[in-house]
């Protein structure tokens, strides 16, 4: 389960209940998945439960003259209900509402209003208007509601608001925020190289560690091309900030978000991640492989360990140790789906002798029904690495 979205969706749902945070702290285990329906379902409950009352006042509303229903938006309705109406209304009609309505109010309405029902009007604001709301929420620091909102722009529009925020870090809490998360590519084509140079380099000053998280989230909500490129990006700002993002992954519980990620590296940015320094301490591994047993994540443990030098690799045997001996049983399964026997096999062959007899007993169920040649490529793996040997000697 990936963390940083959970942590997402738990802020959305808060700021939806009008709750601290804290008071629902108990969802944290929740799949962020389940978060956001049953979000949008509470929202859809509200207003399918008021929706009469609604169409009413927005009938009311649609045929009252232009000058009348400004008035009513800001002296009589109030900010709940104009935000109702505006969901309930013909898009002409609230974005022509709109032009008379202060930036303020109209930024104050964008707070509470469903994307999901508003998709028209955003489309038939102008660009100024759009502009001058964004300036609004950026002052007011409320980056939800522009993430909320910025998968529904047109391009030149989010290229005009991301030319007015002059700090990379802001850009990075809205885009933690944005709910389309097949959108952020998109976001990231249309943002200057250059900036987003700027915002990996967050991540090597510690003045800015809360952002962190964002910066990871990023990476992480990509697709599997752009996680390339972001993380050989990240790799090559130099050592410093390959070290922030460790020791972010790290403080912050993140690798069962972050390996996925670094599995899709290129493979010389792998090697140098999973050889460096920080990676090799044994409690990181062991958060590591716990992180890689919880989520089913041995695949990419795998394909890490491929990139291994010897000392990484006994690390990994090390920290397999504190594990219940079935955590044989996700790894062969693993090497089977990448047919990567030999990186397994060399690594338990690190492990204590009484593993190597659970192994090879683990295994005897795979060669009795696999493919002669595969059957054979595994008993010579366990020839080479000196396992059943080791298992012999040991009987």
């Amino acid at each position: 389960m990936s963390r940083l979205a959970n942590q997402a969706e738990l802020m959305k749902l808060a700021a939806a209940m009008e709750v601290p945070i804290e008071q629902i702290k108990f969802l944290a285990e929740v799949p962020p998945q389940a978060l956001r329906h049953f979000r949008m379902a509470m929202t859809d409950r509200v207003f399918d439960q008021q929706q009469l009352l609604f169409r009413w006042f927005a009938a009311w509303v649609r045929w009252i003259p232009i000058w009348v229903s400004v008035l009513m938006v800001r002296f009589w309705l109030g900010l709940v209900l104009a935000t109702r109406i505006a969901s309930a209304l013909p898009a002409w009609r609230a974005a022509s509402i709109a032009q008379h309505v202060p930036t303020e109010f109209m930024a104050d309405i964008a707070k509470g209003l469903d994307p999901r029902m508003t998709r028209e009007l955003i489309r038939l604001l102008s660009s100024t208007q759009v502009e001058a709301i964004a300036s609004v929420l950026l002052q007011r620091r409320d980056f939800m509601t522009m993430g909320r909102f910025v998968g529904l722009l047109p391009d030149q529009v989010i290229r005009d608001v991301a030319a007015s925020i002059e700090d990379e870090g802001d850009l990075l809490e809205i885009i933690f925020h944005v709910d389309s998360r097949a959108r952020i590519d998109h976001i990231i084509h249309l943002l200057p190289f250059e900036r987003i140079q700027r915002a990996m380099m967050i991540v090597s000053d510690p003045s800015r560690r809360l952002l962190w998280p964002k910066l990871l989230s990023l990476v992480v909500n990509v697709s599997d091309t752009m996680k390339r490129q972001l993380g050989d990006l990240a790799a090559s700002q130099g050592d410093e900030v390959l070290e922030g993002l460790i020791r972010a992954a790290e403080e912050d519980g993140l690798w069962e978000d972050i390996l996925p990620v670094v599995a899709c590296l290129s493979p010389e940015v792998q090697r140098q991640v999973v050889n460096h320094p920080s990676i090799q301490d044994a409690v990181v591994m062991q958060h590591i492989l716990d992180a890689a047993n919880r989520g089913e994540l041995w695949k990419d443990m795998l394909t890490l360990a491929s990139h291994m030098d010897d000392a990484g690799r006994n690390v990994v045997a090390q920290a397999i140790t504190v594990f219940p001996d079935e955590v044989l049983e996700h790894i062969a399964y693993a090497a089977l789906l990448r047919s990567q026997w030999s990186v397994a096999l060399d690594v338990v062959r690190r492990l204590p002798v009484d593993w190597h007899l659970r192994c090879v007993q683990i295994l005897e169920k795979y060669t009795n029904v696999l493919d002669p040649e595969t059957a054979a490529q595994i008993h010579g793996d366990l020839v080479f690495y000196g396992i059943i040997d080791k298992v012999n000697r040991s009987a």
